[in-house]
């Protein structure tokens, strides 16, 4: 193995002679390598960039880490990551027991000058910290076959753009990457771990690619980011959203998946640019401080399944009038809409049979409570294209284009009523429905069907 470095320190001794010594600051080199022998073919130390084929374990990557201060670049992409096992005595990186194949070791290169990595096809998965606080690392392609990335993976790295396709983005994963600015995220993404993104001050868009799986997006996931939007019309899929989600951003509307069966505490706390909130359609609780700060909306609807809502909830929010759906009085923890009427009365719209309720109920009654038939607001599900209301037990249908019928359906799955349209607003008789929830099925004469949920006593 000694001929190899005669040659490449003859290399090194010619071109030192033909080339002005700046010219020196880099140097590259190219080695094949077996598994735990990268020490012995790159006895030069001070080289910046390093290409290596053949095999590698976690014994070289410590020998990079710790030999190898000046590399900025590094090609490994035609060389293999093998499994190790320690022996009793040996520790790498703060580990002691194994390192896996195809995997980059966590803290690889935590800390480190590297500005350029190539990684192999084959690689499955990219350690804990293993490229944190990498203050030149400014971009890097992911392999397709990645399916993790790991807690802290590239925490305060200088990353400005990221493309991730990967099922699992763990904790902290790219959290103040203070330069990153856009991301690009993979249909194959199912978890975006807690505070993931938390602290990329810089970070205003996500593209969320078509056919999304994602399913969850943890605490503190996108916190104190400058995101503006997040297509949630892209990922059907996801079942949770955790606290503080998205709280200090620059979320022009506050809105989660309709299928939510709750509002996480904090989750859009502070998104001064707001300009709507949209609550989820099956929300049953709503958490506190959700919506603390977010500015003024046109009007504020609370969904029939509300049934609980957490302290300081609506707290800076000062809407036009508010509407309820519930027709039984959610309960309110402390100050929930504090802010909301201290200039004036706001009107609050409720169903007629529950005006008492809420005028004898604490906080509610700080509203002025009117029957919801005074107003001609869309219910919930409908959008601006169809409003509608009781009247007694008729339901009542406008829309803005022509109507061709509405079919009436009871929770159970049981049609209750039809009518034909007659133009743009049609009345249904619902008296077949006692209470409960009323499903109306609207066909417009442009063949559109819209579906959206009531709830009647």
């Amino acid at each position: 193995m000694t001929i190899p470095f005669i040659i490449v320190k003859m290399k090194k001794t010619i071109l030192s002679m033909l080339l002005p010594l700046a010219a020196l600051s880099a140097w590259a080199v190219s080695v094949t390598s077996t598994p735990g022998q990268l020490s012995q073919v790159v006895t030069d130390h001070s080289v910046t960039e390093l290409t290596v084929a053949g095999a590698l374990d976690v014994r070289d990557f410590a020998f990079i880490a710790d030999k190898l201060p000046s590399l900025a670049s590094l090609d490994i992409s035609d060389a293999e990551i093998v499994a190790y096992t320690f022996t009793a005595d040996e520790q790498y990186f703060g580990c002691r027991n194994s390192s896996a194949a195809n995997a980059l070791p966590g803290h690889a290169f935590f800390g480190s000058s590297i500005s350029n990595i190539a990684l192999p096809e084959q690689l499955t998965e990219i350690g804990d910290a293993a490229f944190a606080a990498c203050a030149n690392l400014q971009s890097i392609s992911i392999p397709a076959n990645v399916t993790r990335i790991g807690d802290n993976a590239f925490n305060a790295s200088a990353l400005a753009g990221i493309n991730v396709n990967v099922s699992e983005i763990g904790y902290n994963a790219f959290a103040d990457c203070l330069s990153l600015t856009s991301v690009q995220l993979g249909s194959n993404v199912t978890k975006i771990g807690n505070r993931a993104f938390a602290g990329c001050k810089e970070l205003a868009s996500i593209d969320i690619a078509e056919g999304s799986m994602l399913q969850l997006i943890g605490d503190e996931a996108f916190l104190g980011t400058a995101l503006s939007d997040f297509d949630f019309d892209r990922c059907p899929n996801v079942e949770s959203v955790g606290k503080w989600a998205f709280a200090g951003t620059q979320m022009r509307k506050s809105a989660l998946p309709d299928a939510l069966s709750e509002v996480a505490e904090g989750v859009f706390f502070g998104n001064t640019a707001a300009e709507q909130i949209s609550i989820p359609e099956y929300a049953e609780a709503i958490g506190d401080y959700a919506y603390y700060g977010n500015p003024a909306e046109n009007v504020l609807k609370i969904p029939a399944d509300v049934a609980a809502i957490g302290n300081n909830a609506f707290e800076g929010v000062t809407p036009a009038s508010v509407i309820a759906y519930p027709l039984n009085v959610p309960v309110l923890s402390k100050e929930v809409f504090k802010g909301m009427n201290d200039a004036s009365r706001i009107v609050l719209y409720v169903e007629k049979s529950a005006i008492a309720a809420y005028r004898s109920a604490a906080q509610w009654n700080d509203f002025d409570i009117q029957d919801i038939a005074a107003t001609d607001a869309p219910m919930v599900g409908a959008d601006n294209a169809i409003k509608a209301h009781f009247d007694d037990a008729t339901l009542c249908i406008t829309a803005t284009v022509e109507i061709e019928s509405i079919s009436i359906v009871n929770e159970a799955g049981v049609l209750c009523g039809k009518s034909q349209g007659s133009g743009c607003e049609v009345r249904i008789d619902t008296s077949a429905i006692t209470s409960g929830i009323v499903i109306a099925a609207v066909t417009m004469k442009s063949g559109e069907v819209r579906i959206f949920k009531l709830r009647r006593n």
